[in-house]
């Protein structure tokens, strides 16, 4: 199993947080021992959000070994030969390192900007999906659908492969992300129950298409912090995680009630991998025996500080991370 860090790309005014803190994470991370680095995408959020294609070029020029992905962005946000040739470019300068990792999105405030349809998302997901797998494998492309119009475009350079994840969480998406993708991303939320089921759909979804479990990645994100114990993991970043879930819970994430702002912290906390090295391992033990290949861990939280960023990194890197091989 491989361990990436899914990094923090929140401002919030008591934090100090600048995201130039990465290049501090992400040179750490590949000392020892991760295996990639992943960012979201996030607009008209007050506080501020540092963006992913600017922010996964600078960690690319920063790092030589991490693998780099997206998780995830909103395709169907962009110009799609723009964003292919800018993931193509990421691609090229960090040694073909790049994962492009999509989801169709939740928060209607931030598809409206970019005039996106709540309701018509998927099919524009899907038209701007299938228009990128093929400006980065194909010479020349033309296309006549709903949204986009191009004739004989393509892409140079391109990249010798470009592995693509989708994010899901219902069936209908996992069942997608089997269909279309190389990968599925699963989601912080999903509990182990969920996740033995959504595994068993994505698995049974690529023996129908046809399609080989070794050539695709099932990759899930968790909340991380490596402590002393659970209690000492607990005091340090609860206020911090909380505060971010509290903020999910607004924007009307698709699996909370979006008008429950209230969250609690033994209510999520099957979702966390925290604690001593030894309670972590045996957390993501559970995950390895379901069939996860690949786990991005979230260790910093909105205001959460950087020396203490730092530190679970390290301990994770040199105490759980060898475990695994």
């Amino acid at each position: 199993m491989k361990f990436g860090v899914f990094l923090n790309q929140y401002y919030t005014p008591e934090s100090g947080f600048e995201v130039t803190d990465l290049y501090e994470q992400a040179e750490l991370m590949e000392r020892v021992g991760f295996d990639g680095a992943a960012v979201g995408e996030r607009h008209v959020h007050e506080e501020g959000f540092a963006e992913a294609i600017t922010t996964l070029s600078a960690i690319a020029a920063r790092t030589e070994r991490l693998e780099l992905a997206t998780m995830a962005l909103l395709p169907m946000c962009y110009d799609p030969i723009r964003l292919a040739e800018q993931v193509a470019m990421i691609d090229r300068l960090s040694g073909g390192r790049m994962r492009f990792g999509a989801a169709i999105g939740y928060r209607e405030r931030e598809l409206e900007a970019f005039g996106v349809d709540l309701e018509g998302r998927s099919k524009t997901f899907i038209e701007s999906l299938s228009l990128l797998k093929r400006l980065w494998s194909e010479e020349s492309v033309s296309h006549d659908g709903p949204e986009w119009t191009v004739e004989d475009v393509f892409v140079s350079p391109r990249p010798e492969e470009m592995p693509v994840w989708i994010g899901g969480h219902a069936d209908v998406a996992i069942k997608r992300a089997a269909y279309r993708g190389d990968g599925w991303i699963a989601s912080a939320s999903s509990t182990t129950a969920d996740l033995e089921h959504q595994i068993g759909v994505y698995e049974d979804a690529l023996d129908e298409f046809g399609e080989d479990r070794a050539d695709h990645e099932v990759v899930l994100m968790r909340d991380c912090f490596v402590a002393d114990s659970v209690a000492d993991a607990r005091e340090t970043i609860e206020p911090y995680l909380l505060q971010m879930y509290e903020w999910y819970a607004r924007w009307g994430q698709t699996y909370m009630d979006e008008h429950e702002v209230e969250v609690d912290y033994d209510d999520l906390e099957e979702k966390f991998v925290i604690g001593s090295p030894e309670e972590c391992v045996d957390q993501l033990r559970v995950y390895e025996d379901l069939g996860v290949d690949q786990v991005y861990l979230r260790c910093q939280f909105p205001g959460q500080p950087q020396d203490v960023t730092l530190e679970t990194l390290e301990r994770f890197g040199r105490e759980v991370r060898p475990v695994f091989g």
